[in-house]
Order: structure tokens, then C-alpha cells, then sequence
């Protein structure tokens, strides 16, 4: 399979267990989390919305998808967070898998029928019920029937009532582990089916570039200056091949229904707008620190969106260095080093540091109004301060709101 041309090491993208329909066709491969190492899944320390993220992340970026899945749909599951984010890929080759314990939430109902005008093909994952009342039937195309939890008996009555119910429903049998288990699914009316008697997980493997810690920082340093145009931008995602080839797939995976492919750096920062590239970017590197949990990834990014939105009421460069303090705020937890040290590897503007070194100057108050307001820390905001940039306690609400949503459509 493809990789990214750079120094790295190989190691295990995610797993792929292939589909079939009646006459035994491939008809698409469900993509597995695995660890890169290749070591068990800890049920203890299982996030699903990472999972979802790292497969998504790997599958669309650090593989051909299509090479991946032999031109077939790709079958990725999602939490209940993961469907109400913003999903940037291609709907005519990801399957949603929505898991069984995703409950018919306002965000749920609203995600799904976003999903749905957008072309999103979704099935209902791990199907037990004997009847055709799950609340999220009339948002999908496919059931996956969780094989085992059935009889003979119950298997053809629950079929017959979903698909009464649903005419144009697929079913999906899943968990096919013998023979007689293929032909009773068959027989009882299923078009697809999934299990280790077809077939078992096999493991994709690519490369992923090892960390560097400083050239990241570096890295991260550039992405946010604060006057970086989009051609210097194209230029520094240029000399990274990692970044380079994750952002031209995802790119192309966002804008993959346009007539027009996008085939360059300076095309995917056009196409996909500077302050968008440059969230993006800084999310990519970050995904690198694998050792650090996916907690602290979401922090960072969210704080940099908070940091932002309050820095539009500064004047000049100021407005634009608000995501960098935001963001470089974790930094000492990322590196594993006071923050004094890491200032002393890179390059930063002096208001930068001035914020993340004391708390102090315009910078240094929206940051401290952020970490603030994210921990619930109302009587330490100093709103007497924030009102003196403009800046409301409704202002800053909406911010955070902001904030949130943003991060949460770029997991």
C-alpha cells in the first residue's frame, strides 16, 4: 500500500475485515482501530471517539483509502460525539457505523439528518432487537444484525418486520462464524454479510513518521506565526512530507466531489482557507504525540480556538496570535519540559511569551480567561480586565461555545 515518503517506521494503520454480498461479491471492508504497535486493545483505557479519529486520521490520510478498500465503502464506527462532528471525507466512500449505544439525543437527530443531506451512507451498528422500534431506523440504509442474539425463529421475524417497516433497508448479518451460520442468514433473507467464516481483521500496515519533539515544536512555531501569508504556509507544510501528503489527502477528501482534484500544497491552503490549514496542520502535528492522551490534544486545540475568537477584539497582529497562545499553552505537557525551556527552542513573538511565561499584556489575560472559564474558575476572571478590550461575559460564553464546536468538528 502506499505511504508517506519519509523516514519512518511501519507499523499497523488499523485493521480491515471485508463484506460481502448474496453471491459472495466483495462489497466493502469494515476499518478496525488497532494499536500501531500491534499490542491488545486494553478495554480499560478504550477511548471510541480516538479510535474513531485515529482510524478516519489514517485510513483517509496516511493510506490510499481506495487502494485500502479495493474501490469498495469503507465502514468506520462513531460515537455519539464523533456523528455530531463536522466529517470532512468523502460520502461516496465512507460508510457511518452508528454504535449501539448512540441514543436519539436533539444532537444525535440533528447530526444524522445533517449526514443524510450530505449524502452520508449509515448503518445502524450490533442490531439486537426482535422488532423493526429502534428511534434511529429511519436514519439509516443499513442494519447490521448482530447474528448471535437471534434464533432461527427470531432472525426471519425480526427481518420480516424491518423490512415491512423499511422496504428499502439493507441487512447486514454480522459475526458469521460458520457455515451453517451463512446459510440460515441467507435463507432468511439478508443481502451482506461479515465474520470470521468469510473472513477474519487483517492488519494494514503504513508508515508513520517517528516524533521529533524539537523539530515539532519547530514546526508548530511556523504553522502559527502570526504574519505567515498562504504561499509561506504552503512553503513550511511543503519541506514536511508527513504533513504534506496528510493535508493534500484530506484536502481531497473534503473536496473529493469536486469536478477538480486538488494536486498541489498551495491549492489545498486556498481550497481550504488559511485559518482552517493552519488548525488543521497544528492538529496533525499534535497527532503525533502518541504517548500523550487524546484529552490533552482536544485541550490544546480548543484553547487555541477560545484564545482566538477573545483576540478579535485586539488590534493589529495581536488578533491573530490568539491561537497560538492557546494552543502553546500545553506545550509543557506535550514536551514533558517547563515551558521556560521550550520558549528557548523556537522563535516567538514577544507577546506570545509574555502571555505564556506571566499571564501578562493583552494576550496574557484572554488566556488566563480561558483556562479560567474551561475549568469552571468564574470568581478568578478578571471581567473588569476583559471589559476593558471589549469583551462581555456574554462575549466570551459565546466564544466558548465557538470554541467547542470547532474542536469538536476537527476531531
Amino acid at each position: 500500500m502506499m505511504s508517506d515518503p519519509s523516514n519512518d517506521s511501519t507499523g499497523i494503520l488499523f485493521a480491515r475485515q471485508p463484506i460481502y454480498d448474496r453471491q459472495l461479491n466483495l462489497a466493502g471492508y469494515e476499518l478496525l482501530f488497532r494499536p500501531y504497535g500491534g499490542g491488545p486493545i486494553v478495554a480499560a483505557d478504550f477511548d471510541g471517539n480516538r479510535a474513531t479519529s485515529q482510524v478516519l486520521i489514517n485510513a483517509f490520510t496516511a493510506a490510499d483509502i481506495n487502494e485500502v478498500c479495493n474501490q469498495q465503502p469503507a465502514y468506520v464506527n462513531f460515537t455519539s460525539d464523533s456523528l455530531v462532528q463536522d466529517i470532512p471525507f468523502d460520502s461516496r466512500v465512507l460508510v457511518i457505523e452508528i454504535l449501539e449505544d448512540v441514543t436519539d439525543t436533539g444532537d444525535v437527530i440533528e447530526a444524522l439528518t445533517r449526514l443524510r443531506e450530505e449524502g452520508h451512507v449509515m448503518a445502524l451498528d450490533d442490531y439486537a432487537l426482535n422488532d423493526a422500534s429502534h428511534p434511529l431506523l429511519p436514519f439509516v440504509d443499513i442494519v447490521k444484525l448482530d447474528y448471535p442474539a437471534y434464533t432461527s425463529d427470531t432472525l426471519v421475524s425480526t427481518i420480516m418486520a424491518l423490512k415491512a417497516r423499511y422496504p428499502g433497508l439493507r441487512l447486514l448479518a454480522e459475526k458469521i462464524e460458520t457455515q451453517e451460520d451463512y446459510r440460515i442468514a441467507m435463507e432468511a433473507g439478508c443481502h451482506l454479510f461479515q465474520g470470521y467464516f468469510l473472513a477474519r481483521p487483517e492488519p494494514v500496515r503504513g508508515r508513520v513518521m517517528p516524533i521529533n519533539r524539537l523539530n515539532t515544536l519547530k514546526l508548530l512555531a511556523e504553522l502559527n506565526a502570526p504574519d505567515i501569508s498562504m504561499r509561506d504556509m504552503a512553503e513550511t507544510v511543503q519541506r514536511d512530507p508527513f504533513l504534506s501528503v496528510r493535508l493534500l489527502r484530506m484536502a481531497n477528501s473534503a473536496f473529493a466531489q469536486q469536478s477538480r482534484p486538488v494536486t498541489s500544497l498551495h491549492g489545498a491552503v486556498m481550497a481550504l482557507g488559511l485559518s482552517r490549514i493552519r488548525s488543521l496542520a497544528s492538529l496533525l502535528v499534535l497527532s503525533r504525540f502518541e504517548d500523550k492522551p487524546h484529552a490533552l490534544q482536544n485541550l490544546a486545540m480548543m484553547l487555541g480556538h477560545f484564545c482566538h475568537q477573545l483576540a478579535h477584539h485586539l488590534p493589529g497582529q495581536a488578533s491573530e496570535m490568539g491561537f497560538t497562545v492557546g494552543l502553546f499553552s500545553c506545550l509543557d505537557s506535550f514536551m514533558d519540559q517547563p515551558m521556560e525551556e521550550i520558549l528557548a527552542q523556537i522563535p516567538v513573538h514577544p507577546d506570545i511569551e509574555a502571555a505564556l511565561m506571566h499571564r501578562t499584556g493583552a494576550l496574557g489575560l484572554i488566556l488566563q480567561t480561558a483556562t479560567d472559564y474551561q475549568k469552571a474558575h468564574w470568581e478568578s476572571i478578571d471581567w473588569p480586565g476583559l471589559a476593558s478590550l471589549g469583551l462581555s461575559p456574554e462575549q466570551v460564553a459565546i466564544a466558548y461555545q465557538h470554541a467547542l464546536t470547532r474542536t469538536n468538528r476537527e476531531q
